[in-house]
């Protein structure tokens, strides 16, 4: 026998999993959810008919607008002629919601999905797009305080009106928004901008990203600058005519360094060190790389290889990690992960190694600086 306490815990299981996609399109009467409710047997209700006598009560006790209990007569043997509750069926997710006790819950998921419906194109195709969208964020959306929501409504609903606006976040005629604001509310409002056809960048401009240069050659410094941070484009129209371009993946490494003909060192920025290459004085020069001594530094010196199948590294070998593995710290971040391709063989060796050992992080400021400028000017002089 199910219990109302067993049939509440079942269903609000399935409808907690369920909430979000019937928000967005609710079941009704025609395919209403059921569940079935294990009635007792002759044999069980005469055995213990205080307990089947309570099971009765309680379901006889329950009404709820919208969902249904099947009752059957039964001719027991022993008991007589009783009738007993044997399915229980919601007619829609709101009488559910009301039967678990979560039905302003319900209210505030289905009023929100509604009015964001409301931006959805009309085609019955791009509608479906946008509604499986919808179903992923509606959560969220449900979760924001109504300010928020509302701003987010009139954001999305401005979006639509400006696909190509151009302009930067803080500049949006929304009131009570900025680029935090934009930021922090990115997931919902990029999410259903792109499920109605519009551009993940939302139409908007953002400020470039600008990296760290250092020309350790005072021959090659642009107008006697020393160091200077530049988008790509600027570095672009740069005419240099450097020997080696070295990447190093901290900063206070490119701090760091000293003088050395020829060279202009740049900062990395981890997984984004691909951005140096398509700079014409940067693919025209030697490439060295010179990241951290784990497993992503050396992810990311394959992510480089994929652009710059010549790039050499320097210090990223098993011979540097034994030699100074005092100075490691654990690390045991993607230890799953195999060996990237785009590695040499002593670099596939290092990584092997540094698994081998649980994980281990050797950051490329650990290495004693006198040895490490040395290593660095005979790999240069190569």
């Amino acid at each position: 026998m199910i219990s109302v306490a067993d049939a509440r815990e079942r269903l609000a299981t399935l409808y907690q999993r369920k909430l979000a996609a019937w928000s967005v399109r609710p079941f009704d009467a025609s395919s209403p959810l059921a569940l079935g409710l294990k009635p007792p047997t002759d044999r069980k209700a005469a055995a213990d008919m205080p307990a089947v006598a309570a099971w009765l009560k309680q379901w006889s006790a329950v009404a709820v607008d919208g969902l249904q209990i099947d009752w059957e007569q039964r001719r027991w043997p022993n008991t007589g002629t009783q009738s007993i509750p044997v399915r229980l069926s919601a007619q829609s997710p709101p009488a559910l919601a009301r039967f678990l006790n979560r039905g302003k819950e319900w209210e505030l998921y289905r009023a929100r999905a509604l009015r964001l419906q409301s931006l959805a194109p009309r085609d019955s195709g791009a509608r479906d797009v946008f509604d499986r969208a919808l179903a992923r964020i509606i959560g969220k959306a449900a979760a924001l305080p109504h300010q928020d929501f509302e701003r987010v409504f009139h954001v999305l609903a401005w979006l639509a009106a400006h696909p190509d606006s151009g302009l930067y976040p803080r500049q949006l005629p929304v009131q009570g928004i900025d680029s935090k604001w934009l930021e922090r509310h990115a997931d919902i409002v990029r999410t259903l901008h792109v499920a109605t056809g519009g551009d993940p960048g939302l139409g908007l401009l953002a400020p470039a990203k600008l990296y760290r240069v250092r020309f350790l050659d005072p021959r090659l410094a642009p107008a006697g600058m020393g160091e200077l941070m530049a988008s790509p484009d600027t570095l672009s129209r740069l005419d240099l005519s450097a020997r080696t371009v070295l990447i190093v993946e901290n900063l206070q490494t490119l701090l760091s360094l000293p003088e050395l003909p020829g060279v202009v060192a740049l900062h990395g920025g981890g997984y984004d060190v691909r951005w140096c290459a398509p700079i014409p004085w940067v693919a025209a020069a030697n490439l060295l790389y010179w990241g951290d001594l784990d497993l992503d530094g050396l992810a990311i010196l394959a992510s480089l290889r994929s652009v710059r199948p010549d790039a050499r590294s320097v210090m990223m070998d098993p011979s540097t990690l034994q030699r100074f593995a005092q100075l490691a710290v654990p690390h045991a971040k993607g230890l799953t992960r195999a060996a990237p391709s785009g590695l040499q063989p002593k670099e596939v060796e290092a990584y092997k190694l540094l698994r081998a050992q649980g994980g281990l992080r050797f950051e490329q400021e650990r290495i004693p600086w006198d040895h490490a400028l040395a290593t660095l000017r005979t790999e240069l002089g190569r």
